[in-house]
């Protein structure tokens, strides 16, 4: 579960994208595929590997010689969890009001507008079904 606590930086969010992409992953895979992007050292790898582990967003198993880095949070708890904080911290907890400054500020597709006609079409549909 994700809370405050273990909140993913900007950072951590390299790490969990190659491991929610597949795991596991070795120390030595993650080095090789966040060496160019970032551009991160093996240093600053290691670094994050044991910072994640400590807050218990990843864990690791050994398997001969090498830890093996699986997530320990889903992405979608992740993502649920950060557009919970952004929604308290920008827009006073309101759906409503980021809905509208998003709308106001960027000229929505045809598209956008009908996947967001869906979205809140399932959470009425839900809604209804729960006050059945």
């Amino acid at each position: 579960m994700v809370t405050p606590n273990n909140a993913l930086g900007k950072s951590e969010w390299h790490i969990m994208e190659k491991l929610w992409e597949l795991a596991p992953r070795t120390y030595v895979q993650l080095c090789h595929e966040l060496k160019d992007d970032p551009g991160w050292s093996r240093s600053t790898v290691q670094t994050m590997l044991e910072r994640m582990t400590e807050k218990g967003v990843i864990r690791f198993e050994v398997v001969g010689r090498a830890r093996q880095y699986y997530p320990n949070v889903a992405r979608d708890d992740v993502a649920v969890a950060e557009a919970r904080s952004l929604l308290e911290r920008a827009f006073a907890g309101s759906a409503s009001m980021m809905m509208s400054t998003l709308v106001r500020k960027k000229q929505l597709t045809k598209e956008e507008i009908n996947e967001l006609y869906a979205i809140l079409q399932e959470a009425e549909d839900k809604n209804d079904g729960n006050n059945a």
